[in-house]
């Protein structure tokens, strides 16, 4: 990391000692001390984020509830993890009936998306926390959160991360050396299928799978709401025209080669119920997987998974307002703790402590420090978390030994070598429409998976598919996402 990103991250944590008017409570730095106001009472945190729960979770969350009393925040946490399908839906339901969390993880692409929660009314302004806080705004950078604004305010604060995104395949590193797959000829998904059937007549599964996290994403569509949502642009043709990605020519023909490769019996039987993509590759007995990539995500994979996995990159690398929107923390306004949460919420970016308490779990228990920055993790561990990109400042994770230590000198090289669409800080507000943009995503829920996995005629499904999206407003929709983009594009 640079120099200057270093001192501003000390600036930071320096910043989060000092007492401040907006949550009333005392801030903290990494040091030794503890500090804080003894008197105030305590109040438990309700945080919802993703992957699966591991073993040792439990564990972790006593270690942070232990640190974060040391510290004098006045603050514990009740963190629950869930598969990433099924949280979308528990967080959809729980904001939509007001029922108390305090932090939850957001995104364009789990459950009905970060919008859609923002423009019906879910989330907290966080807006003024963030002018009481400049430091931290310069940390994520003006531009990357002003990406994220909905009528000009932030409802979600964004993991510092990678600011670009490809996709491509994740590999078993034994099974390439036993079926002697030359990576560097893998350019599209059916460069693969050689190795499908020589997996297959293995019995090992040749596509891990589960709900969106399938190689439709190879297509690559620029969504404008979330995942789960139609409306996008097609990079390739300019970005100029919000269609139906689901509908779509490209689309169907996809469906039809999914259907091809249900036949076949390329996806494990239970696919299209799979909950976690994650949980699935963890059984070991897949081939690969469809995932989005950045530097060294097959070392950090490979360590969640618990085996060797090589990346193969597939599509282009693009800057797009899925970025700014893909990984976030954000406040539901039925919380009661709304000061406490934002507290913590900064500590996830300042207190490097705490969010490798987060990531990695406990020192001398799940992992032993090499250097300051460098760590190896422990074989007896239990714990596992989704990883440091879920969360806060994910330039202040430690490394493991398997790991390039210049990983963060590597993100900063891809998000400059990446090509910025020309949709790139178009913010959508679905507030004129946000019953059509419910409506539809429910549509989609209801057919993606089959379509997905191959499971129907797709001729069928898919007039079927478009008959009740037309009948839930889908063309007001997509007409309202082009008045306002076209409006965007002439403004600028």
């Amino acid at each position: 990391m640079h120099s200057g990103k270093k001192l501003l991250c000390l600036t930071l944590a320096l910043t989060t000692a000092l007492p401040f008017m907006l949550t009333g409570c005392k801030k903290n730095d990494n040091s030794s001390s503890t500090g804080g106001n003894k008197s105030k009472p305590t109040v438990t945190l309700k945080m919802f984020t993703g992957d699966a729960k591991s073993q040792g979770q439990e564990r972790v969350v006593k270690a942070i509830n232990k640190y974060l009393e040391e510290k004098g925040t006045g603050i514990q946490i009740d963190w629950q993890q869930q598969a990433w399908d099924p949280l979308g839906q528990k967080i959809n339901t729980m904001l939509q009936t007001g029922q108390q969390a305090d932090i939850v993880f957001v995104s364009n692409w789990n459950g009905a998306g970060y919008r859609s929660h923002a423009a019906n009314g879910y989330l907290t302004d966080l807006t003024p926390y963030l002018e009481k806080n400049p430091d931290l705004v310069e940390l994520l950078g003006k531009d990357f959160l002003d990406s994220s604004k909905i009528n000009g305010k932030n409802y979600a604060m964004p993991t510092n991360k990678e600011k670009a995104h490809d996709w491509g395949f994740l590999i078993k590193k034994d099974l390439i050396d036993k079926y002697g797959i030359d990576i560097t000829k893998i350019k599209k998904l059916e460069d693969m299928e050689p190795y499908f059937e020589k997996a297959k007549a293995d019995g090992i599964i040749p596509i891990c799978a589960a709900a969106m996290d399938n190689p439709f994403k190879f297509l690559d569509w620029d969504v404008i709401v979330g995942d789960g949502t139609p409306g996008a642009f097609d990079p390739a043709e300019g970005c100029n025209k919000v269609f139906d990605q689901f509908t779509d020519d490209k689309s169907v023909a996809f469906y039809k080669k999914m259907k091809e490769y249900n036949k076949k019996g390329y996806f494990s039987p239970n696919a299209s119920t799979a909950e976690s993509q994650e949980t699935e590759m963890k059984s070991g007995k897949y081939l690969c997987g469809s995932w989005s990539l950045v530097p060294g995500k097959d070392k950090s994979e490979s360590i969640s998974l618990g085996f060797d996995v090589v990346q193969v990159d597939i599509t282009p690398i693009e800057k797009t307002n899925r970025e700014t929107t893909g990984a976030m923390l954000a406040i539901p306004t039925s919380s009661q703790h709304k000061d406490e949460a934002f507290q913590l919420i900064k500590m996830l970016y300042t207190d490097k402590t705490l969010v490798n308490l987060f990531v990695w779990g406990e020192e001398g228990i799940d992992y032993e420090k090499k250097s300051d920055n460098i760590i190896e993790l422990k074989s007896s561990s239990d714990y596992k978390s989704a990883g440091g990109w879920i969360l806060g400042n994910q330039f202040i994770n430690y490394l493991t030994t398997t790991q390039d230590p210049n990983l963060w000198k590597s993100y900063e090289e891809y998000n400059d070598k990446a090509t910025a669409l020309p949709s790139l800080g178009f913010i959508f507000d679905p507030t004129p429409v946000k019953d059509q943009v419910n409506s539809c995503s429910n549509t989609v829920t209801a057919y993606y998976k089959q379509l997905f996995y191959g499971t129907c005629d797709v001729d069928k499904t898919v007039s079927a598919f478009k008959k009740e999206l037309k009948a839930n407003g889908v063309d007001e929709l997509l007409s309202e996402m082009q008045k306002q983009y076209d409006a965007w594009k002439s403004s600028k």
